[in-house]
Order: C-alpha cells, then sequence, then structure tokens
C-alpha cells in the first residue's frame, strides 16, 4: 500500500494546460498523484498527461468509459499507450463491457511488456441522491446498488472502483482486502457539501477502507492551495495509526 501521504489524488478540474501545471508546481512533492477528467483531457489533449508524467507525478485517467463492450476496448487500448496509473469506466456497462476492457488493457501489457494502468469502474457519481436515483429509474437504495456493481467487478476481475465514503466500509468487507476503493467527495468540512451528495473527511474515508481519495474544489478554490493540500494530509495521517 501507498506511503498515507500518496493516497491523495488531486483533481485537476481546470481548462488550460498552463492551470493545470501551474496547480502540479504549486504543490510540489507534497502530491504525487493527480487526476485528469473529461474537462481536462477534452479541452487539453494527451499533451498535459505528458507535462505531468514530465514532472515525474502519475496520472488518474478519469474518462468513466462507458460503451459497447468493443468500442470500450479498443479505447483502453489507445489510452494505455499514455501510461496512466488508472483510468475508469462505468460499471453499469455490464460485466462483458468490463471483460473486453481488461481484456484490452492485459494485450496491451503483454504487446509492450509495460504495466497497464489499474481499471477501476465508476459505481453511483457521488452527486446522486436517492430521490435522484428513483427518478433514473432504479428501485434499489443507492447503497445497495452500489454493493452490487462492487461484487459484479470483483468477480469479473477488475482492479477496483470508486465508489463514495458512504459505501467504502461495506464495499471494503465483501471485497477484501486487495480491491482498490478510490472515493470522491473528500470535503475537509462535513457541511462544505458543493454538489456532492454523499461525503466524508479524509480521515473518515480512509478508516472505513478507502484506498485512495480524490479531492478537487477545496484545493483548487483556495487562496493557498497547498495549504489545504497538507492540511488534508494532515487530516489522513490518523488512519494508518
Amino acid at each position: 500500500m501507498e506511503n498515507i501521504t500518496n493516497r491523495l489524488i488531486v483533481a485537476l478540474d481546470v481548462p488550460t494546460t498552463e492551470q493545470a501545471i501551474s496547480v502540479v508546481d504549486s504543490l510540489g512533492e507534497l502530491v504525487q498523484y493527480y487526476k485528469v477528467g473529461m474537462e481536462a483531457f477534452y479541452g487539453m489533449g494527451h499533451a498535459v498527461l505528458a507535462q505531468i508524467a514530465g514532472r515525474g507525478k502519475k496520472t488518474f485517467l478519469d474518462l468513466k468509459l462507458h460503451d459497447i463492450p468493443t468500442t470500450v476496448a479498443r479505447t483502453v487500448t489507445t489510452l494505455c499507450q499514455f501510461s496512466p496509473a488508472f483510468l475508469t469506466l462505468h460499471a453499469a456497462g455490464g460485466s462483458k463491457m468490463i471483460k473486453a476492457a481488461i481484456g484490452a488493457a492485459d494485450k496491451w501489457a503483454g504487446k509492450t511488456n509495460r504495466p497497464r494502468p489499474k481499471l477501476l469502474a465508476i459505481t453511483v457519481l457521488t452527486s446522486i441522491g436517492e430521490r435522484d436515483w428513483v427518478e433514473i429509474g432504479y428501485q434499489s437504495p443507492i447503497r445497495e446498488s452500489v454493493l452490487r456493481m462492487s461484487v459484479m467487478c470483483k468477480e469479473e476481475g477488475l482492479d477496483g472502483v470508486v465508489a463514495s465514503p458512504r459505501e467504502a466500509g461495506a464495499i471494503r468487507a465483501l471485497c477484501g482486502p486487495d480491491f482498490l476503493i478510490v472515493t470522491p467527495g473528500i470535503r475537509l468540512l462535513p457541511d462544505e457539501q458543493g454538489d456532492q451528495m454523499r461525503t466524508a473527511t479524509p480521515a473518515q474515508a480512509l478508516k472505513v477502507g478507502a484506498n485512495y481519495l480524490v479531492v478537487g474544489r477545496p484545493i483548487l478554490s483556495a487562496d493557498n492551495p497547498r495549504e489545504v493540500a497538507a492540511r488534508i494530509i494532515n487530516d489522513m495521517k490518523p488512519a494508518e495509526q
């Protein structure tokens, strides 16, 4: 397992490469992992990944792939060449899509003799509440749905899932110690939710079983991002004891 200080993933939810790299440079040695999501990747392209790698950092490529199995498999093969540490897809794509993604990543690794990214499935977005879930058409409560998705992903051989800290403990109990759990919705104070519905503080998320924490807005919107990142890391440390 990573050192506790290397389990923070900072979300580069910014529109330009200059802003993204400014964040990376300002945080320096404090942060090793950066999330590049749809806004950053679609706006900046793969050049931002090279810039991050060039600074010795690792990328969580959060594109939430969700399509027919063949399309997802081909996309995974394409994205592997950029060497992200993590790559996300939607659990809602089902077991066939998940198997295709794993197969493509494994095949790429075999051909190139390079490590493939860890594949993680998005379960239910942390912005979704129970009322939203019912409106979409689901009958089961969010927690039950997340656990069912997580078990399916584990059984299909996926490396882990992205889920809210509210479900992390139950996922850990069901899926074992080697299954990766990445949790967004992290806030230093419980009332700093923004558009996230199912949140927790850094220490709370780690104590219930999360491996990595994704934090964006609390750091990016701060007057002193480095100071906030240091506070988050400091809050994480008691969970290691």
